[in-house]
């Protein structure tokens, strides 16, 4: 529900820029928080960033920037979306909220920590911690402890991250229960680093009782917890039941922890095991890696041609704007020149007027008779339609008793071949060779399906066409089904196409 609340918010920035940001719900500010993937169209996003810079609303300016970069951030165009960081940290007001203060530092706290930048990525996650204590902001206090949490947790450091989550455990009540689950089960797992299976085993039970966010895993930790503390061996199930639900990454370094874990224990062949399993989430995680810098240099060459277009356009636009000057100026002169000449050819334009009047008159007379031939030929082709329809109505009055005589000594209607090729000629005098334009347009119809378009286009009665196939009805109206689909007609009945051939 939150995607259509920033939806309507942008529409409405896009009317009018000019609503204070102070007076918006906190339910925006929350979506921004929640919600990591940006669904927005770019079209829609640039429509409102150019009424915003037209409007000198810099907040505005400064949040739709941020938009733009955490949508080509989920999109892997890193250099692009720090420059639209930078830009929205330019444009962002001194006296804005804090919270897209915040967005911004972890945003590109994201991108130092993908770039190895240890340092710039510690700063900027303190620098919104610091924002977030001031504004006693419990959400945002959750979300960057469970995100320095993960910071500390890479680095070895768990002692440190178990303090974040701490920290961010005094404000949990405020926030939404699928940030209170997160926030437990991330402590277990810091514990099991810690190899502190008890506690681990009292958090997860606390994550599992909130009733909320990721049930299923949670569950799934709890029971490996328990058959760690119970049997050794037995967990080993759970740790691959829960790891398979990690990213590749997160994945890779569990087994490596397991690895190292049983090493300490003496456990060699199944340290061995894990290791390997290890090498391999390795080699896939750098695999893709490699695509994904790839993929990012040709982004980076992309994006540099289309600088260089654009700046090719510009020139190209400048050399057009000056050769428009130069012919305005030629224009100019030669409307000088024409404004003299003018004067002296007055007269002579008023005996060409004339001239061309009477050569109109001439033209409309000469379009008249036009019209009149055009309906009088009109005429001619709907006698010959009439006298061709009068004759079609005779043909039928007299094919009809034809047909009617061609019955068995029993009484029943049989048509020998020359009365067949009598209505193929028929109907072909009549329609301008019906069947031979049928057989050229359909060529899998056999003689039979022929010799019965031509009984439908002759639009002899049902009961005559019955009589003739020795069927009821309904097997004539099946039979025009079957040639109908076979034909493959769809939008109009099999009478009305035949009618119309």
């Amino acid at each position: 529900m939150k995607y259509p609340l920033l939806f309507l918010l942008l529409a409405s920035w896009f009317g009018a820029c000019t609503h204070r940001h102070d007076d918006f719900p906190k339910d925006f500010w929350d979506s921004i928080a929640l919600h990591d993937s940006i669904l927005l169209p770019d079209s829609l996003l640039q429509q409102g960033l150019h009424q915003a810079i037209a409007a000198d609303d810099s907040f505005h300016t400064s949040l739709l920037y941020f938009l733009q970069g955490r949508k080509l951030h989920q999109d892997y165009f890193l250099l692009r979306a720090q420059e639209c960081y930078e830009k929205s940290r330019q444009y962002l007001p001194a006296d804005a909220r804090p919270r897209l203060r915040m967005e911004l530092d972890i945003a590109q706290a994201d991108l130092c920590r993908f770039n190895h930048f240890a340092e710039r990525e510690t700063s900027l996650l303190d620098h919104a911690l610091a924002l977030a204590l001031e504004e006693q902001d419990s959400l945002m206090l959750v979300r960057i402890g469970l995100i320095r949490n993960r910071h500390f947790k890479t680095r070895k450091e768990f002692a440190r991250a178990m303090d974040e989550l701490h920290r961010a455990g005094r404000f949990v009540g405020a926030a939404p229960p699928p940030h209170k689950a997160e926030l437990l089960a991330e402590m277990a797992v810091v514990h099991l680093y810690m190899e502190q299976p008890d506690s681990a085993l009292a958090d997860i039970e606390q994550a599992v009782a909130v009733g909320a966010g990721r049930q299923s895993y949670y569950r799934a930790l709890d029971k490996g917890i328990r058959f760690h503390l119970a049997h050794h061996d037995s967990a080993l199930y759970y740790f691959r039941t829960i790891a398979e639900m990690f990213p590749l990454r997160r994945k890779a370094e569990a087994y490596r922890y397991m690895s190292e874990t049983l090493h300490h224990r003496g456990k060699q062949q199944k340290a061995y095991d894990f290791l390997r399993e290890h090498v391999r989430y390795r080699d896939s995680l750098e695999a893709d890696k490699r695509a994904e810098l790839l993929d990012k240099m040709h982004a980076i060459r992309e994006y540099r041609q289309q600088q260089q277009q654009i700046e090719e356009g510009e020139r190209q636009l400048t050399h057009r704007l000056l050769q428009v000057y130069r012919l305005a100026a030629v224009v100019f002169v030669l409307i000088i020149l024409w404004g003299a000449h003018y004067i002296f050819t007055r007269r002579r334009q008023a005996r060409l007027q004339r001239d061309l009047m009477q050569a109109q008159l001439s033209r409309q007379e000469a379009e008249i008779r036009c019209l009149r031939e055009q309906e009088a030929k009109e005429q001619l082709e709907k006698s010959q339609l009439v006298q061709k329809v009068e004759y079609f109505r005779q043909l039928n009055e007299i094919t009809i008793p034809l047909l009617m005589r061609s019955r068995t000594a029993t009484g029943a209607l049989h048509l020998s071949a020359d009365d067949w090729q009598t209505l193929r000629n028929n109907t072909d005098t009549c329609f301008d060779g019906f069947t031979r334009r049928l057989k050229a347009a359909w060529p899998q119809l056999n003689d039979e399906e022929i010799d019965f378009c031509c009984l439908v286009k002759m639009e002899l009665p049902l009961a005559v066409l019955a009589e003739i196939y020795h069927i009821a009805k309904g097997s004539i109206s099946r039979k025009k089904m079957r040639l109908k689909e076979k034909i493959g007609i769809t939008d109009i009945s099999f009478d009305e196409f035949v009618a119309g051939f």
